[in-house]
Parts: C-alpha cells; structure tokens; sequence
C-alpha cells in the first residue's frame, strides 16, 4: 500500500516533470503550442491546462475545498493565450498541493471525498494516484506531439528524474 511519504515523493517528482514540461512546451513557437492538433484538448497549452485542472479540481477544490487559483480554473481553455498564465497558476497549485501533502497522515488516505463530477465519494487515496496517472496519460500525449515536430520531450522517467532531483546528471 502507498503510504503518505510516497505520496510526498511522488508529488515531487509530479511537481518536477509539470514544471520541465511547462518550461518545453513555453519554448514552442506560439503557432505549435496553440495549433489544434485533433488531440484531447486540442493543442499542447490546453493538454497541458487540463493536466493543471485535474490537479487543481482532485487536490485542491475537492479534497481542500477551494482552488489554488479560482479566476484561472474558471477560464476556458482556449481563453488563456500562453504559458505564462498557466506557469503561474502551476505554481500556486503546487504550493497548495505541497502544503496539504506536508500535513497528510496516514489516516487521512482512507477519507473519502467527493468530487462534483462523480457520483459518489473515493478515498482521497484514489484520487492521489487519479491524479499521477491522468498526468502520466496526457504526458504521453504531449511527447508524441512533440515527437511528432521532432522536438525532444522533457525527461520523464521516474529513475532518470529521480536524479536530476538529487543533481546526479550521470546517465541511469
């Protein structure tokens, strides 16, 4: 079973990759991260903004009870034109994110909580790793689109970003 410290280090590592994601995809020029690419979301920013929602409405709204940023999570997708407005809210969703985390027991786990699109309640436990895996999912999205411009993906691999947390830049 995964206990709290797992879920602590996983959330660095998710909080790592989110944040050398965001810093490709902003390095795109504005025609390859805004072009609709017939993908979940449409272009890389919206994959990449959807990601953020389901951070923000899991971890913060649901399990929480407000949203790191209630302006941005409002905003349509296709409204918010660049990276820099979503770097921001990525930050102050991991500081609330972080913060919660910091304080989680592991009795918390087994709460349920209840987000306003399911049905009924699941254990916050659940949604920690709803969380990990729909990142991973439309992370996979997004290094295909990458590929697909023959542009090298950030790294995402749990061992190889493990040491860069730690500045081992050696190869695994």
């Amino acid at each position: 079973m995964v206990t709290a410290a797992d879920f602590r280090s996983i959330y660095q590592y998710n909080w790592r990759v989110l944040r050398d994601f965001c810093d490709a995809l902003a390095k795109l020029p504005e025609d390859a991260l805004l072009r609709d690419r017939e993908a979940t979301h449409g272009s890389m920013k919206n994959i990449f903004h959807h990601i953020l929602s389901v951070h923000d409405g899991w971890l913060n709204v649901t399990a929480q009870g407000a949203s790191a940023d209630p302006a941005m999570r409002e905003r349509d997708f296709d409204e918010v034109p660049s990276m820099e407005p979503l770097r921001e809210y990525l930050e102050k969703i991991i500081a609330k994110e972080d913060q919660f985390l910091k304080k989680l027991k592991e009795k918390d786990l087994d709460h349920g909580i209840q987000p306003e699109w399911k049905e009924r309640p699941w254990p916050l436990r659940d949604a920690l790793l709803q969380v990990t895996l729909e990142q991973a999912h439309h992370l996979g999205e997004l290094i295909a689109l990458f590929w697909q411009q023959d542009v090298e993906p950030p790294e995402m691999t749990w061992i190889d970003v493990g040491l860069l947390m730690k500045g081992d830049t050696r190869p695994s």
